[in-house]
């Protein structure tokens, strides 16, 4: 089953799909309807910048990687959700301004298996 061919209807704008080898990508999401998207990697380095994005209620973000790091920078007001499977890797939340009350419309689940990896959240500051 081609799991692509949701976004083919959709707003391109809304969704995100790279594939680094041995690279880097660094990419400033602006649409006002973020659904999700999939970050693939292999010894690559990814930096995902939302805190000028609105998100969509509940957005999904399948990240596969190994030997790489992703950096997402998020608003302060969304809610982080992970879903991922780590063998020697890690996912660490460096937000320093969380609020304690989260915007239920701003959902970010991150999801998939990392293999020698970082997942690094930071704030939006």
């Amino acid at each position: 089953m081609n799991t692509h061919s949701a976004y083919a209807f959709a707003n391109p704008d809304d969704y995100i799909n790279t594939t680094t080898v041995f690279g880097g990508v660094k990419k400033t999401i602006l649409s006002k309807d973020f659904r999700g998207g999939q970050v693939g990697q292999l010894f690559g380095n990814t930096e995902l910048d939302f805190t000028h994005a609105d998100l969509a209620g509940v957005a999904i973000l399948d990240i596969q990687q190994g030997f790489g790091e992703v950096k997402i920078r998020v608003p302060n007001d969304c809610w982080i959700e992970t879903d991922t499977t780590q063998v020697f890797a890690t996912v660490e939340d460096k937000r320093t301004h969380v609020q304690e009350s989260f915007n239920s419309n701003k959902i970010l689940v991150l999801r998939g298996p990392s293999v020698f990896g970082v997942i690094e959240i930071l704030s939006g500051e």
